[in-house]
């Protein structure tokens, strides 16, 4: 039995005791990539049904070669989570088991493809948050929310390498904004730092999913377009800089003008022997488009 001497004590034992009537917090299931390209990616367990594949339309967008475009997917049911193959080409295991059915446990480690391992995991709102934020600071640059330098190099050596194996196209974009330079000076760094977030998620808007947009540099960006050729990445430089063109960026209730210039190059079957040739490519384009009155995209067509 508790002897209450005075008030404040009173009001810490009242106080324990609404502390343990809280309900528990919330754990959600997760699958976080632990191996492959993405790891430290989190996925949440949100629907009834979740597919895993390679294809862009997947619920679980899995970059791997040797995962199938629809290759397995999660159902919850009364039981728990169930993991289940759709006869993929190379399998799926569970803690190194070859399944075609699996109620996964906490903990459970999911491969798929020659290099992806992901952890079936419960976790609250805190070590969601926690985790994502080890993602981000380990891949995107703190100031646009853009993917970093390292991270986009990273991407577009295993872009290259799986367009060359499989004869697709590949296409990246290189651009950065028209005399930058004077915008800091004339507006001062905080605009410019505005200017770099505003545009950066300007452009974000105009892209698809399994896109890369990057910054690489003060005020350079690159997209990398998987499966796309000239012609269309051409039409995608166009849609971003008409974008950047028709937005109003302010500060301080100053209207701040901004444009881009932008250099387009593809790869296609051995156009280009290395990534050093087409960023190289791209790059002149970029510069061929601030020759020719900056505001422009410019690339040379395969065909």
């Amino acid at each position: 039995m508790v002897d209450f001497d005075d008030g404040s004590d009173r009001t810490k034992v009242l106080g324990l005791q609404e502390l343990l009537a809280e309900e528990p917090t919330a754990r959600n299931a997760y699958l976080i990539v632990i191996s492959g390209r993405s790891v430290g990616k989190m996925y949440k367990v949100a629907s009834r049904e979740m597919y895993l594949g390679r294809s862009p339309e997947a619920d679980i967008f899995i970059d791997d070669d040797g995962v199938s475009r629809r290759h397995a997917k999660l159902v919850q049911g009364v039981e728990g989570i169930r993991l289940l193959d759709l006869g993929s080409t190379n399998g799926t295991f569970a803690n190194g088991k070859k399944v075609d059915a699996q109620l996964l446990v906490d903990g459970d480690r999911i491969q798929i493809g020659s290099t992806t391992i992901l952890k079936f995991s419960y976790q609250d709102d805190v070590e969601e948050h926690f985790q994502k934020q080890l993602y981000d600071s380990a891949t995107r640059d703190g100031l646009t929310g853009a993917f970093n330098k390292k991270h986009f190099a990273e991407r577009l050596r295993s872009e290259f390498a799986f367009s060359a194996r499989h004869g697709t196209h590949l296409s990246l974009v290189l651009f950065d904004i028209d005399h930058f330079k004077n915008t800091n000076d004339t507006y001062g760094h905080l605009a410019g730092d505005e200017v770099l977030r505003r545009l950066s998620g300007v452009v974000m808007q105009q892209l698809r999913t399994e896109d890369t947009f990057a910054r690489y540099g003060g005020e350079e960006f690159a997209i990398v377009l998987r499966d796309t050729d000239d012609e269309r990445a051409f039409i995608i430089a166009e849609r971003v800089r008409r974008a950047i063109e028709s937005t109003k960026f302010t500060f301080e209730r100053q209207t701040i003008p901004v444009t881009i210039s932008l250099g387009v190059a593809t790869l296609h079957g051995q156009n280009f022997p290395s990534v050093r040739d087409l960023v190289q490519a791209a790059d002149e384009y970029l510069y061929r488009a601030k020759r020719n009155g900056r505001n422009r995209s410019e690339c040379q067509l395969l065909r």
